[in-house]
């Protein structure tokens, strides 16, 4: 089992969401957490920078050591995930690895 830890923002958006879709994201979540990956629709957007695909909703997340961060939540309304979503998600990584 690996540690979860979800922003404040990420929180936020699933508490807001109909509890039909809460439901589905956060047993997605518990997958990632109980460390079972192939269950789940996961795709690499950069390097560490990855997207669990639910519908139209789409979890950014990265890993490091041990644990999972959870950094974005949102409801995909184009072709590709926002690059500024992507971006960052990679500057919260770079500076939780020079921590």
């Amino acid at each position: 089992m690996k540690k979860l830890i979800i922003l404040r923002k990420v929180s936020d958006f699933i508490e807001k969401m109909p509890d039909v879709d809460s439901g589905k994201l956060l047993a997605h979540l518990k997958f990632l957490e109980l460390d079972k990956p192939e269950v789940l629709l996961i795709k690499t957007l950069r390097k560490k920078i990855k997207e669990i695909i639910i519908a139209q909703y789409r979890i950014i997340f990265f890993v490091i050591h041990d644990t999972i961060y959870v950094v974005d939540a949102f409801r995909k309304k184009s072709q590709k995930t926002p690059i500024s979503v992507i971006r960052q998600a990679e500057k919260i990584y770079k500076e939780l690895r020079e921590q």
